[in-house]
């Protein structure tokens, strides 16, 4: 096989500013560079193949972007529950995020911007509610 050689850094690593359906494809717990427990996430903005990151960091400051991001996925967000966050349960999980483009070092790529809640699947209640079962015609059944 033969083909001429390109480099892949010149090709488009996001998509323009806008709203988008994006996959957390990969997510790690890890630390912040002043310590705070992260949770770092790989998305994948849906249909268009582009990668980019976002993180959840620990610190009261932030407790706001984490229950938005937790909205945008679906999850119930009570005030002043305590929950415990694993990224093993945030890998598959959807939800839509406002992305803009940010140059660093002459490379374009996106930034969450905002996760938007109004848009949000119902993830949470469809894992703990299954579909119910159609259940067959009796016409024994006594009552």
């Amino acid at each position: 096989m033969k083909y001429t050689s390109q480099n892949a850094d010149n090709f488009p690593r996001f998509v323009p500013n806008g709203d988008y359906l994006v996959t957390v494809v990969e997510a790690s717990e890890t630390f912040s560079k002043a310590g705070d427990e992260m949770i770092k996430l790989k998305l994948e903005v849906e249909g268009h193949g582009v990668h980019l990151y976002d993180y959840l960091v620990a610190t009261e400051s932030s407790f706001w972007k984490i229950d938005t991001f937790r909205k945008a996925i679906g999850d119930r967000v009570v005030e002043g529950e305590e929950v415990n966050l694993t990224a093993a349960a945030l890998e598959g999980r959807q939800g839509y995020a406002r992305l803009r483009i940010e140059e660093y070092q002459g490379k374009k790529n996106n930034r969450v911007e905002l996760w938007i809640t109004d848009r949000a699947p119902n993830a949470t209640t469809a894992r703990s509610n299954p579909p119910a079962q159609a259940q067959p015609e009796d016409d024994d059944v006594p009552f």
